[in-house]
């Protein structure tokens, strides 16, 4: 067996490694580095009174610059809408050390607050006292259920696409499949969530989860024929390894550096946990921005979708010989139409491939034909038997002239030396004659 030359085996490994390769490395750089040490970065936070505000933000701009971003409000009534619009994730009064706070915002957040305001309230006088105005769902403790129970939606599209993408189904039966995958993620999913009390009963959240998980889908699938091979990689990092740091729903947003805050409300996953937790916990504060950051999604999905499908029949009617060739990235769905691209490394440029039919004079095709191409020295390259409609395709030959030889019972023998050119060559077609009693030289034509 000939052993790989080192730039194939290179290459082979390259194409083979790569994704877990990157797997790897965006943990390491989306999961550990923005949650190994979680401090704030321009967390919004009111206080009461002018004057106290002012000074908390000079002595938090000292000990931690660009971590806390501080705005006055004129009394408590102030610093509880504060929160509830969600324009600041704590407020403080000095006169008393009350902390106000959203448990539903995630548990880590009270305490960080916690470390950082009980100095704040000891040099006052007062010890901290939390308050509590939007407390999390009963079975969502850690205020991070939601967030799981969104997990499920998120992922599950996108895995879908990469099951689908080589599946015989038409592009109509794939997206159609995308569609019952995010119908069955929500209502399992909803459903499962209110039985152990992560959620409470606000059917609302069943059409912005199928949002949501319709945003991941129909991008992926419209960026597969764009990216090719590589869209393991640009749905992982796009849905899991920037969104799930960015989602503020394991760790607040106000407790990760600032990159990541920065795609908060760009990414479909934090724009679900935020319109979910806008009308579990906040009568409905920040979630019609962020539902529509869902419908931009689908919308963006559906146009790259139904480009790539005007563009592949375009390119069809100008050339029907053009449809997809082996080692190709595409291939055709039931409808005719090239819609998506294999999942695997593209094959070398020195892949070629033989096809053609063998038939009898008469018209007739010959199943069960046997086809034996040789190379110049008399080696040996292929040797297979034609289908039961008398098709054959000889692949990985060559870049040089071969010899091939068709042969069945009782037809005569057909030979022919074949200049082999890099793609596939079709239509390289064989007809076999009556083998007579006298033998007389068999013609083929071509």
């Amino acid at each position: 067996m000939t052993e790989a030359q080192p730039s194939s085996l290179v290459r082979t490994l390259a194409s083979t490694l790569w994704f877990p390769m990157f797997f790897i490395v965006g943990f390491m750089l989306c999961y550990l580095l923005p949650f190994h040490a979680p401090a704030p970065h321009h967390m919004p936070v009111a206080v009461v009174g002018e004057q106290a505000a002012q000074q908390l933000d000079a002595t938090f701009a000292k000990a931690m610059p660009g971590g806390i971003n501080v705005t006055a409000v004129p009394d408590e009534h102030g610093a509880r809408e504060a929160i509830m619009q969600r324009n600041a994730v704590a407020a403080y009064d000095p006169a008393d050390g009350q902390l106000f706070y959203a448990k539903a915002n995630g548990s880590a957040l009270l305490m960080v607050l916690q470390q950082v305001f009980t100095p704040v309230a000891a040099a006052g006088g007062h010890p901290l006292a939390p308050t509590d105005l939007a407390p999390s769902a009963p079975g969502d403790v850690m205020g991070t259920g939601l967030f799981y129970c969104l997990l499920a939606m998120n992922m599950p599209p996108y895995v879908t696409v990469m099951m689908l993408v080589r599946a015989a189904l038409s592009a109509r039966q794939k997206l159609l499949a995308l569609v019952g995958v995010g119908v069955f993620a929500t209502v399992v999913c909803y459903f499962t969530a209110l039985s152990m009390g992560v959620i409470y009963n606000r059917p609302i959240l069943l059409p912005i989860g199928f949002l949501l998980t319709q945003a991941v889908g129909w991008t992926a699938f419209g960026l597969v024929p764009f990216v090719k091979q590589f869209i393991p990689g640009v749905a992982m990092g796009l849905f899991v390894l920037l969104s799930m740091p960015s989602s503020s729903g394991a760790i607040p947003k106000e407790l990760v550096p600032s990159f990541f805050q920065s795609l908060h409300r760009f990414l479909p996953l934090g724009q679900a946990v935020d319109s979910m937790r806008g009308i579990l916990y906040f009568n409905g504060a920040g979630a019609l921005p962020a539902v529509l950051g869902l419908v931009a999604w689908c919308a963006f999905g559906v146009l790259l979708v139904v480009f790539n499908q005007l563009r592949t029949r375009r390119k069809q009617a100008a050339d029907p010989e053009a449809v997809t060739v082996a080692g190709s990235y595409e291939h055709e769905d039931d409808s005719g139409v090239v819609v998506d691209p294999a999942i695997e490394a593209p094959k070398p440029a020195h892949h070629h491939t033989l096809a053609g039919t063998v038939s009898a004079a008469g018209g007739a095709s010959v199943p069960g034909a046997i086809v034996t191409v040789t190379d110049s020295t008399g080696t040996q390259l292929a040797h297979l038997v034609t289908s039961n409609s008398g098709e054959y395709e000889v692949h990985d030959l060559p870049g040089k002239y071969v010899t091939v030889v068709i042969s069945a019972p009782g037809m005569h023998p057909a030979v022919d030396r074949v200049a082999v050119r890099p793609g596939r060559i079709a239509g390289y077609d064989f007809v076999l004659e009556p083998e007579p009693r006298h033998h007389r030289t068999a013609a083929r034509a071509h």
